[in-house]
């Protein structure tokens, strides 16, 4: 039809009719490999690799391979220790808020910043139900983004629903961590398990801070100086955001590599005659196709990217579009690991922050975001039945408060809690006179704060967790490395503190106490007691079992037990030990499953259904080796959820409080 009404047009050494019959034949083809990239099927010859054999020269090579390390921000290098190596800064995604920026080159296997605390946030859902006027569908939840699953940590046996149950706010680094599923290059570890020493009998502090602490981010790929931290949020994130429709998942970016790896080899097999230009020119036709989707916005923009993904993967034309210029960093970043975790100088306190570095006077500690809850009704745990929450918790009876408290703001002429997420923030401890720190609001438009927000009315702020407000801490005096870092909770905390302490009765039943995780770090071989012989001798209170157990399958082996234990998420099932024996020089049980209030989760940890799982809660085992049996806590009895434990909020100071508040 063209031809017909127009001279021939030239496009490289191809007429329009040769160029859109080329057209049509790679979209073919290209559309055959494609639904067999998605559906797993295959076309032709698929197994054809990027080839990177000759993608580099002797000079660019280590040790025989390839190096494919990018070039630094602006190519220098800080010395860790005397220059802020981490930075908190606008996130180079557009409308993603904040991201972490590393201002050196780290490997895999690196251990970024100085580890940070993981605050459980208990059986949230079921307590906010409490108020008939919330719909837990629906309300106000400011946690929503800001949490992770709590098996990620170890939380799980916090709650009776171990599956679900907890959530876990990492208010450090992990807040931050913006996600980019082509270019993941961090992951976290589990936090260490530590109570400072304190014991319920003997230290009222005991159950006043989190003591899951010390969860570091590591490395998992290179990352170049001012690069930007990723880590996964999973596939379902993005899959369940409208607004997130076109973003490519996990599995996009190999399929993008695969996808231009069959153009690559079409060039070579059926278009090597066409001029550059031309294939350039077919190629932006591809990439421009109408019917956009989440694997053509993981393809290269242009034939530069093309060539650059065939010789160095897809992360090569990715990285540069998330790197930011060091100097960009020092003049709008935050600096993010001037603070590191060390047992306090204060006994009752746990951990405490120290500086890792010389601080001068007035100068930024660092910055912290903040989430914002409408009042304190988020924080409050009522009475009712926990353990099987069938029935809806008791209003008119508050039992206790969530940890998360304890790390939050507020002010005694407002409803408003202010909860700040900037690693290390939360282990600086209270202590009015030897104070070396103050806080203040961000200069307007620096780390998304605005300053409008503080002569606006508060509910202004709605619907966003992250309302855009966001303190600085800032040194009152030089500050020496090493050194213990402190800031003024306010007068009314000060009261309630020496209020708990003065009325804090030692409880004599308690003396004896020690936790499940101690007691199997101390006994990890012990032989355990029969229901029979614990009728006579019976464990503690606090104590129950949890067993694994492969159903119609092999019984789980020593090796396979020590395994899954060692992963965080295991949760194993309650048990009871009926009989014991000894085979081989080792003691091996007969075990009965026991109800469990999250039985249709631990379906699926057995591979069991509906039907099967029926029968699991009278079902006796086999013989099961001791490695399959684990002691933990009963749910709602370690020292965290100990209805004495201290909780109040931290004042914001007055000097800063706006009036609109």
């Amino acid at each position: 039809l063209i031809e017909s009404t127009h001279p021939v047009l030239i496009l490289g050494e191809m007429s329009c009719n040769t160029f859109f019959c080329m057209i049509g034949v790679c979209f073919f083809i290209l559309s055959l490999h494609l639904l067999s990239v998605v559906a797993g099927l295959s076309v032709g010859d698929t197994d054809e690799k990027i080839d990177r054999s000759e993608s580099c020269t002797s000079d660019e090579s280590k040790d025989g391979e390839c190096d494919w390390s990018y070039e630094s921000g602006d190519g220098s290098v800080s010395e860790e220790g005397s220059t802020c190596t981490l930075y908190l800064a606008e996130s180079s995604i557009p409308g993603a808020g904040l991201g972490i920026f590393s201002a050196i080159d780290r490997k895999e296997g690196d251990i970024v910043g100085n580890g940070d605390v993981i605050i459980p946030v208990i059986d949230f859902v079921y307590h906010m139900s409490a108020d008939y006027k919330f719909n837990p569908s629906f309300h106000f939840d400011p946690t929503t983004n800001y949490v992770w699953d709590g098996r990620e940590f170890g939380l799980q046996y916090e709650t009776a629903l171990v599956n679900n149950g907890v959530a876990a706010f990492a208010p450090g680094l992990d807040c931050a961590i913006n996600c980019h599923l082509g270019l993941l290059n961090v992951d976290k570890t589990p936090p260490v398990y530590d109570t400072g020493n304190l014991h319920r009998s003997k230290d009222p502090g005991a159950g006043g801070f989190t003591p899951y602490r010390n969860s570091s981010t590591v490395v998992t790929a290179f990352i170049p100086a001012g690069g930007e931290l990723f880590k996964s949020y999973g596939n379902d994130y993005f899959l369940t955001r409208k607004s997130l429709e076109l973003v490519p998942v996990w599995e996009d970016y190999p399929q993008a590599e695969e996808f231009v790896g069959l153009f690559n080899k079409l060039w070579d097999d059926e278009l090597s005659h066409l001029s550059f230009g031309a294939v350039s020119d077919l190629w932006n036709l591809v990439y421009e196709f109408p019917l956009r989707s989440r694997l053509f916005n993981a393809l290269p923009k242009n034939m530069e990217e093309f060539e650059e993904v065939i010789l160095k993967g897809i992360r090569a034309i990715l990285q540069p579009h998330f790197t930011r210029d060091l100097s960009y960093l020092k003049q709008h970043g935050r600096c993010v690991d001037n603070i590191i975790s060390q047992p306090s100088n204060l006994k009752q306190a746990g951990r405490g922050a120290f500086a890792t570095r010389h601080l001068s006077r007035d100068e930024i500690v660092t910055g912290a975001p903040l989430i914002w809850f409408p009042n304190g009704d988020y924080f409050k745990m009522y009475e009712g039945n926990w353990s099987s929450q069938v029935d809806p918790p008791d209003i008119k009876n508050q039992a206790g408060s969530q940890i998360f408290l304890n790390y939050c703001w507020t002010h005694a002429e407002s409803t408003l809690f202010l909860c700040p997420y900037g690693s290390g923030v939360q282990y600086i401890n209270h202590n009015q006179s030897l104070a070396n720190i103050r806080v203040q609001w961000t200069e307007d438009g620096e780390m998304g704060h605005m300053a409008k927000r503080l002569v606006e009315h508060p509910e202004k702020m709605f619907p966003k967790a992250n309302p855009g407000l966001s303190l600085e801490f800032i040194a009152t005096r030089d500050i020496a490395p090493g050194e213990e870092l402190f800031f003024d909770y306010g007068d009314a905390w000060e009261k309630a503190w020496n209020a708990h302490v003065t009325l804090w009765v030692p409880d004599k039943n308690h003396s004896q106490y020690q936790s499940a995780r101690e007691w199997n770090e101390e006994f990890p071989n012990a032989v355990l007691r029969t229901v029979q012989e614990q009728v006579k001798e019976p464990y503690p209170d606090h104590f129950m079992f949890r067993c694994l157990k492969e159903i119609g399958a092999y019984d789980v082996t020593v090796e396979e037990a020590l395994e899954l234990w060692s992963e965080v998420r295991t949760v194993g099932l309650p048990c009871s030990i009926q009989e014991r024996h000894m085979t081989g020089g080792e003691h091996q049980y007969i075990v009965h499953f026991l109800p469990d209030p999250d039985y249709e989760s631990n379906l699926d940890e057995l591979g069991l259904g509906a039907d099967e799982g029926g029968q699991l809660w009278w079902m006796e085992t086999d013989w099961i080796v001791r490695e399959a049996i684990k002691v933990a806590d009963v749910p709602y009895t370690t020292d965290m959820q100990m209805k004495k434990a201290f909780r109040h909020p931290m004042g914001i100071p007055d000097e800063i409080f706006p009036a609109a508040w």
